[in-house]
């Protein structure tokens, strides 16, 4: 008994040095936070750059409007030609989030990407765009009944 009062210091000292917080390197610090289950996954909207309207479809499947009768996912053969057909759109979802595709359907080039959403931080952060990036720009769609409300952001590619 009296050779544990002797070691009782000795392992007092050892425990507060074991409770220092200091990792060693063989200690792996993980996080457990996961995002809410309602927050949309990220979708790189910038692999989406520089493909038409085709390629941009299987990356992002098929259009909402091939599930419509009223307009489809393709202007009418007579209407490619036209004005109507240079301007068509394709409506998307993906991970939670809803993207618009403008695109020629002649040439079947991609014109911009909407980003559907009214807060332009996390729609910029969610579609992993930025500001800076000199093969696109960024800008906001602004209701046009209310221009103080976000309607998503328009990702144009620079040529």
């Amino acid at each position: 008994m009296r050779r544990l009062y002797h070691l009782l210091p000795l392992l007092a000292i050892l425990g507060l040095a074991a409770c220092t917080g200091r990792s060693t390197v063989s200690e792996k610090r993980v996080s457990t936070v996961e995002p809410p289950r309602n927050m949309p996954v990220p979708f790189d909207v910038t692999t989406l750059l520089g493909r038409n309207i085709d390629q941009v479809r299987r990356k992002l499947g098929s259009p909402l409007e091939s599930h419509t009768q009223a307009l489809g996912p393709e202007p009418a053969a007579a209407k490619k030609n036209t004005l109507e057909g240079e301007n068509w759109n394709n409506t998307f979802q993906k991970n939670g989030t809803t993207f618009i595709v403008s695109f020629s359907a002649r040439t079947r080039k991609v014109h911009d990407i909407i980003v559907l959403g009214n807060n332009e931080e996390e729609l910029m952060r969610r579609s992993k765009l930025t500001l800076t990036d000199l093969n696109y720009i960024v800008v906001p769609v602004l209701n046009p009944q209310n221009t103080n409300e976000v309607l998503g952001i328009r990702m144009i590619p620079r040529h």
